[in-house]
């Protein structure tokens, strides 16, 4: 066997081993996103500490209000659409979460995709939601092509790029 192709397949076997030992690891995680999205809870944290589960119930509890903003992604065409939801900071206090020393919020979703928030345009009124429904309908889950069961939405923005669909965890940190 020649010098390049022993280099080749033990690359090769490096690099299957690296993926089998990750995908050890990433078991419990994948666990834990089937869990939450199959109860419709995502985790709320305050400095990388889980602080809540909250749930679809919780959402309600607390209270949403209706609102009409722009839907702007890269695959339809603007429109307007009605969301429900519920406040970032209202959800934060009414879970008894004191973000008073956060500076950012980092949101994830359950498909690895990250939206930071500066502390500022969640603590304003009327900015970032955590919404349940658009245009009157449930969001659906991943698995049956929605955008849910919760999705970040930043009223105001221009593109909905910075919006997180598929909720799974909201971490306020300084």
């Amino acid at each position: 066997m020649k010098r390049d192709n022993r280099f080749i397949l033990v690359a090769v076997c490096v690099l299957l081993a690296l993926v089998a030992a990750l995908a050890y690891l990433n078991r419990g995680d994948a666990a834990l996103k089937r869990a939450l999205q199959e109860n419709r809870q995502f985790v709320l944290k305050a400095g990388g500490e889980t602080a809540a589960v909250v749930g679809l119930q919780d959402i309600i509890d607390i209270g949403t209000e209706k609102f009409t903003t722009r839907l702007s992604t890269s695959v339809t065409l603007p429109r307007d659409a009605e969301f429900e939801g519920a406040e970032l900071r209202t959800i934060y206090a009414r879970m008894g979460v004191d973000i008073s020393e956060a500076a950012l919020f980092d949101v994830r979703g359950l498909d690895g995709y990250f939206s930071p928030l500066k502390a500022e345009e969640v603590a304003a009124e009327g900015v970032v939601y955590v919404c349940i429904s658009m245009d009157g309908e449930l969001l659906a889950d991943k698995s049956a092509g929605g955008w849910g069961p919760y999705l970040l939405v930043i009223r105001g923005s221009t593109f909905a790029q910075r919006w997180c669909k598929y909720v799974e965890e909201i971490d306020a940190r300084r």
